[in-house]
């Protein structure tokens, strides 16, 4: 049983994110007591690993081979098994094993103009820039949370809105709070009583 959940944070580029993630990694570790998160970022594991089969040039990715990036996030998370503490930055929650992820966290940002910006920002072409507005518009990682860990009514899919700086810190706030009463509901399978 681990002592710490695993939370997978996904949403469309441009919602935030790693800056969440960060926000959340950093607030833990000055807790009362500290608790031992760590940031997974899936994006890094793909170049590091090279679980990838090319790049396409039109979208401006990295070509990702499924498989093997699975493969990798298992074997970093110790398939589940371990202490757990996992915070899991990623576009997409396919291929994530359910028994992996104790809360999946959906950040959304519904101001079009905000998440435009941001992606032309990155300097993405406007095919990319088209393709992820779309995706959020239509709600696609929310709808694919939602078929692998069920309805955000079950309490393992949270959507959590993005669009303004505070809005980082408060999800973080948030999440973190989440995490603490976790331990607590888990203290006594985790210590063994």
């Amino acid at each position: 049983m681990r002592s710490l959940p695993n939370i997978l944070v996904t949403g469309t580029p441009g919602v935030g994110k790693t800056t969440t993630c960060t926000q959340l990694v950093s607030l833990a570790s000055q807790s009362s007591p500290p608790l031992d998160l760590k940031h997974v970022s899936i994006n890094d594991i793909v170049k590091e690993r090279s679980c990838h089969t090319g790049y396409d040039e039109e979208l401006q990715t990295l070509i990702v081979d499924d498989d093997k990036l699975m493969d990798e996030v298992e074997k970093e998370i110790a398939d589940g098994d371990g202490a757990g503490g996992f915070i899991i930055d990623w576009h997409s929650t396919a291929g994530f094993a359910v028994r992996w992820v104790d809360l999946v966290v959906v950040l959304r940002c519904d101001e079009t103009s905000v998440l435009y910006d941001r992606l032309a920002s990155r300097g993405y072409r406007d095919e990319k820039v088209q393709e992820n507005m779309d995706a959020e518009i239509f709600g696609v990682v929310s709808e694919e949370a939602k078929e692998g860990w069920g309805e955000v009514e079950d309490g393992r899919v949270v959507e959590l809105k993005s669009v303004q700086a505070e809005d980082i810190e408060e999800n973080a706030e948030r999440i973190l709070l989440w995490v603490k009463n976790w331990v607590k509901d888990h203290g006594s399978k985790t210590n063994g009583e």
